[in-house]
């Protein structure tokens, strides 16, 4: 299963209620008790298919069918006689069955919604030294290796596309995402999305960032690339390979500055010797015949 990026956030966002009678929908309604949750459901509109109202602070669910009529078109338990009308008839609520899958991931929803201070929104660090990419030679890649390279970047994509990601970062995240990730056609059903921003740490300490969306693929963030000493990584363009700016690499950093000079090389960039300033590497891009040109330290 795979569930995709977001700097990853995680944040549920209520897709809209709907305003067709015809239309099920899926709402929060925090802090509600089971009257107010009848209530929402109520508020909602009758229509062909059951309302879910869940309360993302204990995690509460509920399912309601909602409908015109009097008490004895209600099937089941029985309908609760309310006072709203509609298109000319009385509204109908009727408490429906809640399934246990669904009650899990109300239950897993709550608890990301208590840990991201209500926002499910959250950014996590998930370090990948141990992990090995069967398609990939080298057993120790880094973010240069990600941005020049297309298979490596793909598994590391796929990885993040699933809960692993969370069990790396040993973030308190993880026990719910999996939770939610084994019953995806309930949390499929609340019409919710959670967003996570993961930082990617490579064993030399570079890193990039994905954007995750629960149950989609994982995404790269443009321009989010950095070596060990924090200097960035310019994306690939091979359409229009313009890469200026100024890096300066201090004593101590002649490591990352040696692995920029090969990165760059490798994206076409001609690389010569010069520069009066210790450290510094300065790049310009000519329009004329799009190219770049790197200047390094003697």
């Amino acid at each position: 299963m795979v569930f995709g990026k977001w700097k990853t956030w995680v944040a549920v966002a209520v897709l809209g209620v709907a305003a067709q009678a015809a239309q099920a929908t899926t709402v929060q309604c925090s802090n509600c008790n089971e009257g107010q949750m009848q209530a929402k459901a109520k508020s909602l509109g009758a229509g062909s298919s059951p309302h879910i109202v869940w309360n993302p602070v204990n995690g509460d669910v509920r399912r309601y069918r909602v409908y015109c009529g009097s008490a004895p078109n209600a099937i089941g338990e029985g309908a609760k006689a309310g006072a709203t009308t509609q298109a000319g008839c009385t509204t109908q609520t009727e408490d429906l069955q809640v399934s246990a899958d669904l009650v899990t991931v109300a239950g897993a929803m709550s608890q990301i919604w208590n840990q991201t201070g209500g926002t499910f929104k959250a950014q996590i660090n998930a370090n990948v030294t141990g992990q090995s990419f069967p398609a990939y030679l080298p057993s120790k890649p880094s973010a240069h290796d990600f941005q020049r390279d297309a298979q490596l970047r793909y598994e590391i994509l796929n990885l993040a596309s699933t809960s692993q990601i969370f069990q790396l970062s040993n973030t308190p995240l993880a026990g719910p995402v999996v939770q939610i990730l084994a019953h995806i056609d309930a949390f499929t059903a609340m019409t919710q999305g959670v967003f996570v921003s993961v930082d990617i740490v490579f064993a030399d300490g570079s890193k990039v960032t994905v954007m995750v969306k629960l149950n989609e693929n994982a995404t790269y963030v443009a321009n989010s690339a950095v070596d060990s000493s924090g200097h960035t990584l310019v994306d690939p363009n091979y359409s229009t390979p313009a890469y200026p700016g100024r890096w300066y690499f201090p004593p101590g950093q002649g490591p990352d500055m040696a692995a920029f000079i090969e990165y760059m090389r490798s994206l076409g960039v001609t690389i010569t010797s010069g520069s009066a300033n210790g450290g510094v590497i300065t790049c310009n891009w000519n329009p004329t015949n799009n190219t770049t040109t790197c200047v390094v330290p003697n």
